[in-house]
């Protein structure tokens, strides 16, 4: 059924947009999402010196090289307004270790096809987040920290089974923004 979603998502968006369950460094197979990563976050000195990013700002390089390798897998956010890293205030976007990718510029929960490419984002992010460097992924008002001990739940991370998965229930921040039902945001470990 994601796929379906997706395929409505690409179409409207004019991109082309395939559901890879399961494609990634862990497993599983094919699919335009399923490029290499072309880095590994054990590679990069730790630190967090910020560095230029181009349109990301200036974030720490393992977050560029997240910003980087998540933009030529999902290039429907490569535009303006739809993905940002480093702005002022608190970590971790203040300090250069996180992004948001939006799946609406319009402040609401979505459409179906729109939620879609933020569940496929969230399970790539999954799938990928020992090789990326992930810290903790936040969507629909959930957060997965594998650093908290979640377990890397792909299967259970879309509309059908999320309310059920591993990633846990967060605080009403009181907006779809600040619940980050309209966008997916995901911090870079240092």
């Amino acid at each position: 059924m994601t796929l379906g979603f997706a395929a409505v998502f690409a179409a409207v968006a004019g991109v082309q947009a395939i559901d890879t369950f399961g494609a990634g460094t862990e497993g599983g197979t094919g699919g335009d999402r399923a490029q290499q990563i072309g880095y590994r976050a054990g590679d990069i000195d730790p630190g967090g010196a910020l560095v230029d990013c181009g349109s990301a700002g200036r974030v720490t390089e393992l977050t560029c090289n997240g910003y980087k390798a998540t933009l030529a897998a999902f290039p429907e956010f490569d535009k303006p307004g739809w993905r940002g890293c480093y702005r002022a205030g608190p970590p971790d976007h203040g300090t250069g270790q996180a992004c948001d990718y939006m799946t609406n510029v319009d402040g609401s929960r979505g459409t179906a096809a729109q939620n879609a490419v933020g569940f496929e984002l969230s399970r790539w992010l999954m799938r990928n987040h020992r090789q990326m460097g992930v810290k903790y992924v936040i969507w629909h008002q959930r957060i997965w920290n594998p650093a908290q001990g979640d377990p890397t739940c792909v299967g259970e991370t879309d509309a059908g089974s999320f309310a059920q998965s591993c990633w846990r229930p967060m605080e009403d921040r009181g907006s779809n923004t600040q619940n980050h039902y309209d966008h997916v945001h995901v911090s870079f470990r240092y």
